[in-house]
């Protein structure tokens, strides 16, 4: 397992969708978590905030690789994506416990309805979290399942609920987004960088995107505008998200508009 210094913030970008890698810290903090996120946004934040919390934080991006990881380090608690493209959620943690893994398992999940948090909780999670989770969630997090740390943050998790219904969202909101990141600029600026990454690449694939894969991918993109504040993409991804879902397209006019959405959003971002 290759080891990095990072001591700034997100100095270490994501590399392969199937790769993993980790974060050494001091002895003292020696708590080790596994992060599995499939999303490289929401894995590369989520890595950067528990690694400023604690202690040996190993990320991965799909189920094989955690699978992977369990068998070569003993970790002390699991954050697993319910949805990766070959393994994840209820089917991974399963596999997990058949190979004799037993550690405290938290699922994570764009969407959490009481049908999934049942079937999570079957397959033997502790607990489930949705996505967007700020930094004092996670503080939270790891003092109930590893009460033997000391909290680090004593702020409630501030994420914004103030805008008016009728209210149409900024293409950017940056006071969420610094929020969610702990307050560091560093940190929002990284993450916005590998968004807008992964914005140009999947923007000239929209047009002939199969819908099921376009559903996936909607639902990875949510929970990275969250972390970038990029609130009306996620608002238009939502909306598109959902009419796929009922099956109720609109041709294309769905698909335009979030292609407008994901052109003024990287506008936005270049210039940001």
């Amino acid at each position: 397992m290759a080891q990095y210094d990072t001591s700034p913030p997100m100095a270490a970008a994501l590399s392969g969708r199937n790769g993993w890698y980790s974060y050494r810290m001091s002895k003292e903090r020696s708590a080790r978590i596994l992060v599995a996120d499939d999303d490289p946004v929401s894995l590369q934040f989520l890595v950067a905030a528990l690694r400023d919390l604690d202690g040996e934080i190993t990320g991965v991006s799909s189920g094989n690789a955690a699978l992977a990881a369990c068998q070569s380090t003993s970790f002390d608690l699991l954050l697993l994506d319910r949805r990766m493209p070959d393994l994840g959620g209820a089917p991974l943690l399963r596999e997990l416990r058949r190979r004799g893994c037993a550690v405290v398992a938290i699922a994570t999940s764009a969407e959490l309805d009481a049908t999934t948090r049942a079937e999570l909780a079957e397959a033997g999670y502790a607990d489930a979290m949705a996505k967007p989770i700020g930094i004092d969630r996670l503080d939270a997090l790891l003092a109930t399942y590893i009460p033997q740390r000391h909290r680090l943050r004593g702020n409630d998790d501030a994420d914004s609920q103030n805008r008016s219904p009728w209210t149409s969202p900024a293409v950017l909101e940056d006071s969420d987004a610094l929020t969610r990141v702990g307050g560091s600029r560093e940190t929002l600026q990284a993450l916005r960088q590998l968004f807008t990454k992964e914005l140009e690449a999947a923007l000239p694939r929209i047009t002939a995107m199969p819908a099921t894969e376009l559903g996936d991918w909607l639902h990875r993109l949510r929970a990275s505008c969250r972390y970038c504040g990029a609130a009306r993409l996620g608002e238009v991804a939502e909306r598109v998200e959902l009419e796929l879902k009922l099956e109720e397209s609109r041709g294309d006019l769905e698909r335009n508009a979030l292609i407008d959405a994901i052109s003024a959003t990287v506008s936005a971002l270049s210039k940001n």
